[in-house]
């Protein structure tokens, strides 16, 4: 009973959290769809106001144009009969006005034809068709009408089912221009509105005198009897209306956007968030009902231990009665402690593999660079070259002091940085004429870290050796250091032109192995340097081949930046002053 009672408040305890945190998400999905549908709105208003802006901008154009063309010397002349001039004064200035009617025509695709009336001349001059000037007669009464209409209204009328803008310089004037707006051009606006979307549009002038629409005449006849709501149905399908009104003629431009184009996107996504959200719920019950009952807690007391073995605390027990889970929990114990002892066995005899590693593979390095630089000194004083022999022989005796006073595995990085520097000077005699070495100065505050005594020279010696043991003159060996986040990069590259993709990418796959402590046939040089920065870093040290910007090869040191600690700077100083 106690058992039931308790998984009665378990579930309801689960009901009471989930069921507000169901409510509340539906809640926030709801408000966000509308959000998103109101902002999908807005931006669909803002792009008819767009569209209506441009056309009114449009026909603004077209009149300051027309207007300021009023305003020439050469138009008035020739609208006036009664001005002196000569026939070829006078074709003249026709033929400038006819090219600048063409010229207005062409260059603004909204007009569809430009006239110009003289009124006591009783022609026109209009620029229709193929864009030519052409002329015809007109009546008094036809000129008064269009006068008469511009006179009682705005400059946009409706002349001949046309919308037509008509420029009257003053009451009394002689002349008159006429603007036929193009319909196409107008239908190819609003048509480029809403490109992503298929819609209709429709443009009312003139108390719906005047109409431009991609509607057919059956569905203007079904919105006829019904008003222009911001919805209304068309073809039996749900329409959303946005619409601009112009400050000329009374035109108002209308969109009509079907419900299920504009808002298709969110109601599969509101579908599936619903059907997710129960069955969500469902395994929930079912997934807490069974782990809790059966494996949730014996399961996170044997979870809690293993995370204290992975802690690296291995006196960890398990102590339980009456659990289906103790014969688990005892197999456990027996395993932590024999663990911890195993443990403990396997790190004292990795301790001493380590050391006794260490010094093997530093046994390797020492006499390598002996028999180079014995060799080197040999040929100087038989070539009688005594001043280079002497300061050959001091900087050798530089260089295996520092080998040769004392037993320890790790050294300053000033003193290992030093020791390198020796060895270009060295190389540098040897290869005189033939290679320039350029080097970093070490930055102070790094001069105290502990490194592993010889990580650089064989570097260096592997780039003399290999990298540039062809060039004849402009060799080059250069040496950096920058520091990097938690790492100190000493890039050491040359300008050899031996090193085939082949060779590097053999050379990075060595690298790789002899990181990882993976026995070699041969484990000297960069080779050799590798797995010392392995056991000095427990693998944070590494080094990395590359192809230098230079041409050769580039092998990059990256140094943990850590100061030395106490016991192992005491060590060092005790051992240097014994």
């Amino acid at each position: 009973m106690k058992n039931s009672i308790t998984f009665k408040k378990l579930i309801l305890l689960f009901f009471s959290v989930i069921v507000p945190f169901f409510l509340i998400c539906m809640f926030l999905l709801q408000h966000n769809t509308a959000m998103i549908r109101n902002r999908k709105i807005t931006s669909l208003e803002e792009k008819a106001a767009l569209t209506a802006e441009t056309l009114t901008s449009a026909i603004d154009q077209i009149y300051h144009t027309a207007a300021e063309m009023t305003g020439q010397s050469n138009l008035r002349i020739v609208a006036s009969t009664g001005y002196p001039q000569t026939t070829y004064e006078e074709a003249k200035d026709i033929l400038q006005i006819q090219e600048q009617q063409t010229s207005i025509k062409n260059a603004n695709p909204y007009i569809d034809n430009f006239v110009i009336y003289y009124q006591e001349r009783s022609y026109a001059y209009n620029s229709s068709g193929d864009g030519r000037v052409s002329f015809f007669e007109f009546t008094q009464g036809e000129y008064q009408a269009l006068a008469d209409a511009r006179k009682s209204a705005d400059f946009l009328i409706l002349h001949q089912n046309k919308l037509t803008e008509v420029i009257l310089p003053s009451s009394n004037s002689n002349f008159l221009i006429q603007v036929d707006l193009s319909p196409e051009a107008i239908s190819a606006l609003l048509e480029n509105t809403f490109t992503e979307y298929e819609f209709y549009y429709l443009l009312n002038a003139f108390d719906q005198s005047y109409r431009l629409t991609n509607l057919t005449e059956e569905q203007l006849a079904q919105m006829a009897d019904t008003d222009l709501s911001d919805k209304l149905t068309i073809d039996g399908k749900q329409y959303y209306r946005f619409s601009s009104r112009l400050p000329y003629g009374g035109i108002r431009i209308h969109f009509f956007l079907s419900d299920d184009q504009l808002f298709a996107d969110t109601k599969p996504y509101q579908y599936l968030t619903l059907c997710f959200g129960l069955f969500i719920v469902i395994i929930c019950c079912i997934f807490l009902w069974g782990t809790y009952t059966i494996l949730h807690k014996p399961m996170q007391t044997l979870i809690h231990a293993f995370q204290d073995i992975n802690n690296q605390n291995y006196n960890v027990r398990i102590f339980s009665r009456n659990s289906d889970f103790t014969y688990l929990y005892n197999e456990f114990n027996h395993m932590a402690k024999r663990l911890g002892t195993l443990i403990e066995k396997d790190y004292q005899q990795q301790l001493l593999l380590n050391k006794a590693e260490l010094k093997q593979l530093q046994a390797q390095i020492n006499p390598h660079f002996l028999y180079n630089s014995l060799f080197l000194l040999r040929r100087m004083i038989q070539d009688e070259l005594y001043e280079e022999a002497c300061h050959m022989s001091d900087t050798l005796g530089l260089y295996f002091q520092y080998i040769t006073r004392n037993s320890q595995d790790y050294m300053p990085l000033s003193q290992e940085y030093r020791h390198a520097i020796l060895y270009c000077e060295i190389q540098k005699l040897r290869f005189e004429g033939r290679i320039r070495v350029e080097t970093d100065d070490l930055p102070g505050e790094y001069s105290s870290i502990l490194v592993p005594k010889l990580i650089i020279q064989p570097i260096l010696e592997n780039a003399f050796n290999y990298g540039l043991r062809d060039k004849i003159e402009d060799g080059l060996l250069k040496v950096t250091v920058a520091p990097l986040d938690c790492e100190l990069i000493i890039s050491i590259e040359d300008n050899g032109e031996d090193l085939s993709d082949e060779q590097l990418e053999k050379l990075r796959t060595n690298l790789q192995t002899a990181a990882t402590g993976t026995s070699l046939q041969e484990m000297t040089g960069i080779l050799n340097i590798q797995r010392r920065l392995g056991i000095y870093s427990d693998g944070s040290g590494c080094l990395k081949a590359s192809r230098s910007s230079l041409g050769g090869l580039c092998i990059r040191l990256f140094l943990p930046i850590q100061l030395s600690t106490k016991k192992e700077q005491e060590t060092y100083d005790k051992n240097t002053i014994g």
